[in-house]
């Protein structure tokens, strides 16, 4: 998901992205409540998803269809890029029967998916690897930045052997600063991007900063030491 793409790259993505989409443009982002997907999701939850986001981006006539596969790693989605009104998505079996995936990472991976095939029917025919930043974006463009945004970089918690891990799961490929960044540009919003920005060294790479893991047993211990100092100074105080 990092990358070096600056500012300036960004614009450049956003304005050959308005340039060649002419005749449809998205006013608002999509409403949360209508494009999420419930925790407890089903291949219906799914495809319902996937039709409301094609008809969302004013696919017409083009019909998505999901499917489960056991993708390579870390690859939560795939598309088949032709001239096919079917649109065949593809999710990953054995996140999905773990229930693996995020309701929130669904709805950008379904977005990302048919955002190809969108620049697609718009003449965007490139499957090669740069094309995936122009899709991000368009993304983002149709309303569903928020997904992505959150989506790009979550944590969650995981005990392994009685220790707590702090795991941060990342999804896209643009950086979250970036896609506040074009949320911005195309929804005139005013959010301040920089704070998301994630240091790098000399040679661009992102420096990896780590979460003091805790485990549950010393938490218990400590909170333990807490109430035994209160109770005792509490006995204390009432028996002078």
């Amino acid at each position: 998901m990092d990358n070096n793409i600056t500012e300036r790259g960004l614009e450049l993505i956003i304005g050959h992205l308005q340039n060649r989409i002419k005749g449809i443009s998205f006013t608002e982002e999509v409403s949360h409540n209508y494009f999420s997907v419930p925790p407890t999701y089903s291949m219906y939850d799914i495809q319902t998803l996937a039709e409301k986001i094609a008809v969302h981006m004013v696919l017409v006539g083009y019909a998505p269809v999901i499917q489960l596969d056991n993708l390579p790693h870390n690859v939560a989605g795939q598309i088949n890029l032709n001239d096919s009104r079917y649109v065949y998505i593809k999710l990953d079996k054995r996140r999905f029967e773990c229930r693996d995936y995020a309701p929130v990472e669904l709805v950008a991976v379904i977005a990302h998916e048919m955002s190809h095939k969108f620049l697609w029917v718009h003449g965007f025919k490139d499957t090669s690897r740069k094309i995936e930043y122009m899709t991000d974006a368009c993304a983002v463009y149709a309303g569903f930045g928020d997904f992505l945004q959150e989506a790009a970089e979550r944590t969650s918690r995981q005990y392994i052997n009685g220790v707590e891990h702090v795991v941060v799961h990342r999804l896209g490929y643009l950086e979250r600063w970036q896609i506040l960044y074009l949320r911005n540009v195309f929804f005139n919003l005013c959010t301040p991007y920089d704070r998301f920005k994630r240091p790098k060294d000399a040679n661009g790479k992102p420096i990896v900063t780590t979460e003091e893991e805790t485990s549950y047993w010393e938490r218990f211990a400590i909170m333990a030491a807490v109430v035994i100092v209160v109770v005792l100074s509490i006995a204390y105080i009432l028996g002078r």
